[in-house]
């Protein structure tokens, strides 16, 4: 089973970049320092996990490495030219003939044979690879958490004992033979191909670790808890968005108790970003990565899905009203199929009149209230549908707050407990002298 998630949200949250975003969270972690580092960030990036187990497994290695500090050295120049290398294992000549080869051209064409070039470097690259991964597995210490013991195990246990004492006798001798290069060349590409591709990727998935690592050290992100039984919610506190230079930070919780958080404010108040927050912490968690915040305490969720920055469709001649109609239809059936969707909508029903977003606001809502086995945030700036809902005891109400000061609003982008009854409508029209403006044009 997969983590459900469409494109829809991907794009809200600009998880990848796209038309509407120039940023992207995956950009924030993309400093791998090889190829094959990278296509497994991006493949790891597009596989949310679903099973608690599998995503304390992933967590546990950043918490690891943050307290050890135990880095694996990995030059990208070695990764490209031995997977460049180990591809043309198809073609490696059997060990009597290419050692004769390398014998007979080792001197007279050193500096102009391709073919010597190739089995050379690659040879000399892949036991510089082997040296790295190995000194890593001989440095590692304490308690090590599953995926660094099978890392571990896999380095050390790759090679038969006699071909690892052989290999670490190759990687210190200063001076290789033609006959030592034919031979490691043989035994790299025809005897262990397979299992150097493991050790690769193995590598990778260190490589991504360690870069992830010092880039959330350096966003100030936090690994979070995830609960594996059956404790069901969502604890965040320090939440902030990491494309927001010097960010405001909030705290929300959920529980099965309150299940739906209902959000007002104004205009420009911070709603729409407080829920980006909240999406982007939920799909790093649910990737075994750290997140913005300074603690989070969460289950694993089945799916997330978002409406936040939802676009009309001229092409099927769709109103945006109608698209809002569409995508609440969808959730609708997507928490009909499954318990444990975490679902956002920011400003729900925008795209129609007053009356008629009152009236679909309030009863979405109150439908989403009673479905006790997803979560829902919803976030409006029509607070007479508050005021309707505040009987219904699983709802959490809350506010980002704006306050005036000399007359002028401020937006203090804090998420505080309650219903805002501020609106800036109006105040903002008088503030641009629209209606001033107006009587002048009428002036002769």
């Amino acid at each position: 089973m997969n983590f459900d998630i469409d494109r829809q949200t991907l794009n809200d949250l600009a998880i990848f970049q796209n038309n509407s975003s120039r940023q992207s969270i995956y950009s924030l972690f993309n400093h791998t320092d090889t190829i094959g580092g990278t296509e497994t960030l991006h493949d790891m990036f597009n596989k949310p996990l679903i099973d608690p187990i599998e995503i304390k497994e992933r967590l546990a290695v950043f918490l690891y490495i943050e307290k050890h500090n135990i880095k694996i050295s990995l030059n990208r120049n070695d990764y490209d030219f031995v997977e460049f290398y180990l591809k043309k294992h198809y073609h490696a000549k059997p060990f009597s003939i290419i050692s004769r080869f390398l014998e007979k051209t080792i001197y007279a064409f050193k500096f102009n044979n391709n073919d010597y070039y190739i089995i050379k470097t690659g040879v000399e690259s892949t036991l510089s690879i082997l040296d790295n991964l190995i000194n890593y597995a001989d440095a590692l210490q304490g308690d090590l958490p599953k995926k660094i013991q099978e890392f571990r195990s896999i380095i050390l246990n790759t090679f038969l004992p006699k071909e690892l004492v052989w290999l670490k006798q190759l990687i210190k001798k200063p001076n290789r033979s033609a006959t030592d290069i034919a031979k490691a060349d043989h035994f790299f590409r025809q005897l262990a191909y397979e299992r150097m591709k493991v050790l690769l990727n193995v590598a990778y998935q260190l490589d991504v670790y360690q870069s992830v690592s010092v880039s959330c050290k350096a966003l100030g992100f936090t690994v979070p808890v995830v609960n594996e039984h059956n404790v069901t919610g969502l604890a965040i506190k320090g939440l902030f968005h990491p494309f927001i230079a010097d960010p405001k930070s909030n705290d929300i919780e959920f529980n099965t108790d309150k299940n739906v958080c209902f959000i007002t404010g104004t205009n420009m108040a911070g709603k729409s970003s407080l829920l980006k927050a909240i999406g982007i912490a939920i799909y790093l968690s649910q990737i075994g990565f750290p997140v913005p915040a300074k603690s989070m305490v969460t289950s694993a969720f089945k799916g997330l899905i978002t409406t936040i920055n939802l676009a009309d469709d001229v092409e099927q001649g769709h109103s945006h009203f109608y698209k809002e109609v569409l995508r609440v239809k969808q959730v609708a059936e997507k928490i009909n199929q499954s318990k444990g969707i975490f679902v956002i909508f920011d400003e729900l029903f925008r795209g129609t009149n007053v009356k008629d977003a009152y009236d679909a606001s309030l009863a979405i809502i109150t439908a989403f209230a009673e479905v006790k086995t997803c979560f829902f945030v919803v976030s409006t700036h029509i607070v007479e549908v508050a005021h309707e809902l505040s009987s219904i005891e699983n709802i959490n109400f809350r506010y980002m707050e704006t306050v005036f000061e000399d007359t002028n609003p401020l937006n203090t982008y804090k998420l505080k407990e309650g219903i805002t009854e501020e609106r800036l409508g109006m105040w903002i029209v008088n503030n641009e002298r629209i209606l001033e403006i107006i009587k002048n044009s009428l002036k002769p």
